[in-house]
């Protein structure tokens, strides 16, 4: 089943968090801009990616495991924004209002997979119980 990404309220989550992630880190000094900076928007793009990309995959299966990638893209980013904010890297209540983005994704994505294996086993069931007739 291909689905719009645009109707995902997870993928308009990512999406938001991706995009405030690279306004953070473009004032970031050169360094840290070109090793951390780079890590943390790389794992702040690859959400709402995967996102797009499970999305595009006709098998329920394909969305599911996309959105395991994108769950964990997220944790990721979590981590690195919790970083940013001990080592000082990034202004605290930045990375505060981030970490609460990117921790809400992830809480967002992990209830969306949930709710799509009940879809699946429901749909599992019917499809069994309609070839026994």
């Amino acid at each position: 089943m291909i689905r719009e990404p645009e109707s995902l309220k997870v993928y308009a989550l990512a999406d938001s968090l991706a995009l405030e992630i690279h306004r953070a880190t473009t004032n970031l000094p050169e360094l840290e801009r070109l090793i951390f900076g780079a890590q943390l928007r790389g794992a702040a793009l690859a959400a709402p990616l995967h996102i797009r990309a499970g999305c595009a995959k006709p098998a329920a299966e394909g969305f599911l495991m996309e959105l395991e990638e994108a769950a964990s893209a997220a944790a990721q980013c979590h981590y690195l924004l919790t970083l940013a904010r001990r080592v000082e890297m990034l202004p605290p209540a930045d990375c505060a209002a981030l970490e609460e983005q990117a921790l809400h994704l992830v809480r967002s994505l992990l209830m969306l997979m949930k709710a799509e294996r009940v879809r699946q086993r429901t749909r599992s069931t019917k499809t069994a119980q309609m070839q026994s007739v």
